[in-house]
């Protein structure tokens, strides 16, 4: 992931952009319970958009093809979701950035894991959400784990990306259970009781169609 964008990249980001434009009515239904019920319409128009900026630019440098994507979105999808989304890819471009500059840079898997923490921790600051308040924060902070642990015993990318989508799943799951206390969804948290937070499902649905992506494209290297 450092260096030209690879195509690998390009592929797996535009995979998600499509997941999610086939998703909208269900994540305009589950966003329903607690929110406006646009999360679908929003995550649409940054599909659209991201997919434009994929398809215009993707002999990029990595660290800039993340920042224009980020800073693309909050043009054109800019609600409440659209510009959290934008802060996790403009924070995820300054690590990548950051992480290109140090000794070895490390594996895809570090790269990946150092991208996610940056962008949670922008996402949360932004959002002002903890962990537990059943909102992204905490498909994210899943995923993170997730991430640190493949790390750890060394994952290659298909592995650890499959991992980290179990990992927002049962997230997303977890918040089913949880009294929403952030946002719209805490004025009336009796509406999202029993339904997973749109935006954790939003979160699993970008990862599985990643991890489907890199898998079925096989295990090349970094730049193919």
């Amino acid at each position: 992931m450092i260096g030209v964008a690879s195509a690998r990249l390009v592929r797996a980001l535009t995979a998600a952009a499509s997941a999610l434009e086939v998703s909208a009515d269900e994540l305009n239904r589950l966003d329903g319970y607690a929110g406006d019920g646009d999360l679908g319409i929003t995550m649409s128009e940054a599909s659209r958009a991201l997919k434009e900026v994929l398809a215009a630019n993707r002999h990029m440098e990595t660290s800039q093809l993340l920042s224009t994507c980020g800073a693309t979105i909050a043009r054109k999808a800019p609600s409440t979701s659209g510009t959290l989304v934008a802060t996790g890819f403009l924070r995820a471009a300054r690590a990548v950035a950051d992480g290109a500059g140090t000794d070895g840079a490390g594996t895809d898997v570090q790269t990946l894991e150092r991208a996610f923490a940056a962008a949670t921790a922008g996402i949360q600051a932004r959002g002002k959400a903890a962990l537990g308040d059943r909102t992204l924060v905490d498909g994210l902070d899943a995923v993170c784990t997730s991430l640190r642990e493949s790390v750890g015993t060394g994952h290659g990318l298909g592995e650890a990306l499959h991992f980290a989508a179990e990992a927002a799943s049962a997230a997303a799951d977890r918040t089913v259970d949880m009294e929403p206390k952030v946002g719209r969804a805490s004025w009336v948290p009796q509406r999202a009781a029993g339904h997973p937070d749109a935006g954790c499902a939003m979160l699993a649905i970008v990862l599985w169609a990643i991890a489907d992506e890199i898998t079925a494209g096989g295990a090349a290297p970094a730049g193919g």
